[in-house]
């Protein structure tokens, strides 16, 4: 929260590699107040600062949308959404009309995502040109140990699914342990 509260915007590789995960803080019943009086309080700054003709106005509407907003973009850090309010702030996300409703604000939310993804798509291809082609005998014991491990717990849930227990049934293929009514004789 204190991140979030300072005057200075973390860039978006800092906010993705050490921001808070929506919704984890939410999820979380310690954090979940903070998380959401933080997420109002920056959409309701943002608003407000830029006075728009035609944007959100009522507290319904404005705990709809970050509601929507946090559901909608579940990967998005506390730290993102400031950087993408200091950006509507600063003129770069581009507003027309003097309209900022939640369907503006999900198109800038997909926006900053796709930039998002491209930087993560260009640290990606360094982190390949980094890594060796070669594992070491050390790291093929590790990846070995973990997937025998791995192996072996799914043995062991098959074999504790395949041990239920069947009910007994008598010769017309019914529970013993529930009382059934005969039906009459002449139904029969």
């Amino acid at each position: 929260m204190q991140r979030i509260s300072q005057n200075s915007v973390l860039t978006p590789e800092q906010a993705w590699a050490h921001g808070t995960n929506v919704t984890a803080a939410y999820n979380d019943p310690q954090t979940r107040q903070q998380t959401e009086a933080a997420l109002i309080v920056m959409l309701k700054k943002t608003l407000l600062s830029l006075e728009m003709n035609k944007t959100i106005r009522s507290d319904e509407d404005l705990l709809f949308a970050v509601e929507h907003l946090r559901t909608e973009f579940p990967v998005m850090k506390l730290e993102e959404w400031a950087i993408i309010m200091h950006r509507l702030k600063t003129g770069q996300y581009a507003v027309n009309y003097e309209r900022l409703k939640l369907p503006e604000l999900v198109a800038i939310f997909r926006q900053y995502e796709g930039e998002r993804a491209e930087r993560r798509e260009a640290s990606w291809g360094e982190l390949k040109k980094q890594t060796p082609d070669k594992l070491s005998d050390d790291q093929l014991a590790k990846l070995y140990a973990k997937h025998k491990e791995h192996r072996e717990k799914q043995a062991a849930e098959r074999a504790k699914q395949a041990d239920v227990k069947r009910v007994q049934t008598d010769e017309r293929g019914r529970w013993k342990h529930i009382p059934y009514q005969s039906p009459p004789q002449d139904e029969i």
